[in-house]
């Protein structure tokens, strides 16, 4: 299976366009940290055991640190039947705003 690429500064706009679920697949701490608006966490490591549970009918958006691992998360999640979109460079790359768990 296939997926595009986008750069992570039209991951809202590709998100709202095709009304996907946006994903960092970063750790829960660096989640914690700061995300971007709307995002769910679903971590590298849970995607490469199998554990997704995300709808099939959606678009999935991934992002990551700086663009590696959610490169990695887009082969798997296509692989698996997702129709995703990955963004090239990472929360390091992204200017809007961020949402930061207390």
């Amino acid at each position: 299976m296939r997926f595009r690429n986008i750069n992570i500064r039209n991951i809202m706009n590709e998100a709202i366009i095709n009304e996907g679920i946006i994903v960092d697949v970063r750790e829960k701490e660096e989640f914690a940290k700061g995300h971007i608006p709307m995002a769910i966490n679903l971590p590298l490591s849970d995607i490469e055991n199998g554990k997704v549970g995300l709808p099939r009918n959606k678009v999935i958006l991934v992002y990551c640190e700086n663009g590696g691992g959610s490169m990695m998360a887009a082969r798997i999640l296509s692989n698996f039947g997702y129709n995703v979109i990955n963004t090239i460079g990472g929360i390091r790359n992204y200017r809007g705003a961020l949402t930061r768990k207390r």
